[in-house]
Formats: C-alpha cells, sequence, structure tokens
C-alpha cells in the first residue's frame, strides 16, 4: 500500500508537506498542493481514516438521527432530498456520513455515547420526536447539533419560511376570489404543525376573514390518511369550505382522492393548495397548486452550518434559526371564483 512516506519520497517534498497537502492545510501554495495531490491519485493513494484521525484529531464523520413517523423511512419525500443535499455537501469536504439508529443506541446506552464511541464530530438531526431524554442528553452536550424544523437551545435549527410561505398560499386563495378558507394541518403538539397552524390562522385574520374553528381540522402525522380523513369531516359540514390548505403534499393529495370519491371535482366544488412540492404532487390530477421548499438549499446550509461550527469548534449557545424561502407553484387544483 503505498504511504504518505512513498509520496515524499518521489514528490521531493518532506512528510509534513505532503501530509498538509492531502489533509487541504491552507498554509502551502496551491500550485504545491495541487501538484502532491495529482502525484497521490496517479501513485492510487488511500488514506489511512484511523491514521489520519490520530494525526489531524478528526474522525471526518457527521452523524446523522434520522427517524420518522409515518413509517416510509429514507424514502420520504422530504426528508430524502433534504439529507441528499446535506450527504453532497458534506462529503464534497472529505466527511462521511454515520447512521446512528435507534435499535444501535439502546445497544450503546445513548446516542450521545454512540456518538462518542464513534468520534462524531458533529450531528445532523431529521426526525419528529425531539423531545426523548437521549436527544435531550445530545443537546446539552459539546457536539454541534444542526436540526431541520425544531428549534431548542444549543442547537442551530435550519427551517423554511413559514411565515412567508404560508401567507403566500392564503393570499393567492384569498385574490383568487376565496373567502371561506380551511387549514388541515399538521400535529398541533409538534413544532412544526403548531408553527404552521399559528401561521395559518395569523394569515386568516390579517386578510379580514373569520377565523372558524370548524375549518381547522388537524392532520396529526402529515400523511395521505390524515388529509383524507380530515377532508371527508369537511366535506360533512353544512356550510363547507370553498377552498383547503394543507400543511402537506400528502395531506393535499388525501383530501382530493376524499373529494373525488365524494363525487366532486377539484378544482371546480373545492380548490386544494399543499405546502412541500414534493414529486408526488405534481403527477396526480389534478397536478397540485403547493409552496416548494426549497430541500436544496435547505440540506447544503445544513451542512455548511454543522462544518463551520466543527471547525471552529464551538456550537450555538441559544436556538438560532436560519430560515429559507419558499415559493409557489401554480398547479391545476386551484380556481378562481366567479
Amino acid at each position: 500500500m503505498v504511504t504518505i512516506k512513498d509520496i515524499s519520497k518521489i514528490s521531493g517534498y518532506s512528510i509534513t508537506t505532503v501530509s498538509k497537502a492531502l489533509n487541504d492545510y491552507s498554509d502551502i501554495s496551491i500550485k504545491t498542493k495541487n501538484k502532491i495531490l495529482k502525484l497521490a491519485e496517479d501513485m492510487n493513494y488511500i488514506p489511512n481514516s484511523q491514521a489520519r484521525s490520530l494525526v489531524t484529531q478528526k474522525s471526518f464523520t457527521i452523524g446523522i438521527i434520522f427517524h420518522e413517523i409515518s413509517g416510509i423511512g429514507l424514502q420520504h419525500p422530504l426528508f430524502s432530498k433534504i439529507l441528499e443535499s446535506f450527504k453532497s455537501e458534506v462529503e464534497s469536504k472529505g466527511y462521511d456520513l454515520l447512521f446512528l439508529s435507534h435499535s444501535n443506541v439502546g445497544k450503546m446506552g445513548s446516542y450521545l455515547r454512540h456518538s462518542l464511541r464513534k468520534q462524531v464530530e458533529g450531528i445532523f438531526v431529521l426526525c419528529a420526536e425531539f423531545f426523548s431524554d437521549e436527544l435531550i442528553e445530545l443537546y446539552n452536550s459539546d457536539l454541534p447539533v444542526v436540526m431541520i424544523d425544531f428549534e431548542q437551545e444549543n442547537t442551530l435549527n435550519i427551517t423554511s419560511n413559514n411565515e412567508q410561505s404560508i401567507y403566500l398560499a392564503v393570499k393567492h386563495l384569498y385574490d383568487l376570489g376565496h373567502r371561506k378558507i380551511a387549514n388541515i394541518h399538521g400535529g398541533k403538539n409538534t413544532y412544526i404543525g403548531g408553527t404552521r397552524k399559528k401561521v395559518f390562522e395569523d394569515s386568516i385574520v390579517s386578510l379580514g376573514l373569520e377565523l372558524r374553528q370548524d375549518y381547522l381540522l388537524e392532520g396529526e402525522f402529515f400523511s395521505k390518511e390524515n388529509g383524507y380523513e380530515a377532508m371527508q369531516n369537511l366535506l360533512a359540514l353544512k356550510e363547507p369550505p370553498t377552498a383547503i390548505f394543507c400543511a402537506s403534499d400528502m395531506m393535499a393529495i388525501g383530501a382530493i382522492q376524499a373529494i373525488q370519491e365524494a363525487g366532486k371535482k377539484v378544482p371546480d366544488d373545492f380548490s386544494v393548495i399543499g405546502f412541500d412540492g414534493i414529486e408526488a404532487g405534481q403527477i396526480v390530477s389534478p397536478k397540485l397548486t403547493t409552496i416548494k421548499q426549497d430541500t436544496v438549499n435547505m440540506g447544503k446550509t445544513a451542512a455548511r452550518e454543522v462544518l463551520k461550527m466543527i471547525d471552529k469548534k464551538k456550537r450555538h449557545s441559544s436556538g438560532k434559526s436560519i430560515v429559507v424561502d419558499g415559493h409557489l407553484i401554480e398547479g391545476c387544483s386551484v380556481k378562481r371564483l366567479e
């Protein structure tokens, strides 16, 4: 196996200079670095990760805590896109990902102890349940933690701009003449479910519309089944809404199914708008009008922030949030009232 000593001998550079080039240190010239990297590639040099960890005191590993409650796992249409973007960004900087599965955590004692044993340098959290004892222990540790859609002291939250996005959706319906607008929201006891519900309510009030409690239906898990069941309740009202804003595209798809099975049409009888911008919403009939979350930007931002904390060896001391704007995609599921 080719070693740093071999590269040093052939290149004429010292072992220290070769090591700095291979580990992307900034105190050698780009010309020298590129020359050494090209030679290492030609010699089929493969870094020894354990040796690199001993020299740099870095494992170049970021832990992933991924747990969603719908049961579809890594096929989750939103989380998978964010994770893909995150993975691409950190791998470009030489980092590997390690999934911290709940079953292994049980064997290791906790997420924190599992992370320390694996020498994880930072953690990226995508999950629905943020309050387990194991996660709270992790938040209170010295490890940098970046999360999606949850504010917590000592962590950094990356989230869509819910205020801008949901107002945009409700205003779009308002501008098309809708005054009876319902909301199928996520679990109100979850951070993102409660946040989006409140923003919807604030948007309705700011437009001078009546906030009707019978127009607020909970879809606890943001699922298609939740949207279907909630829409059935709206259909049973004596005075049903003309438009429905759903806090996820999957709930919107479920709502459309319920409407169609009741012998009604979208958008002729009911207008439906979603939130997420997942691919499934663009292949259903009618094509869904929705707020698209910028999953690529969210994943990249999460990656850059956790790498920044790792490099500075400093984490955020307060629950800071970075918001990423979404935008409206006009499909065929919304119509103007005459």
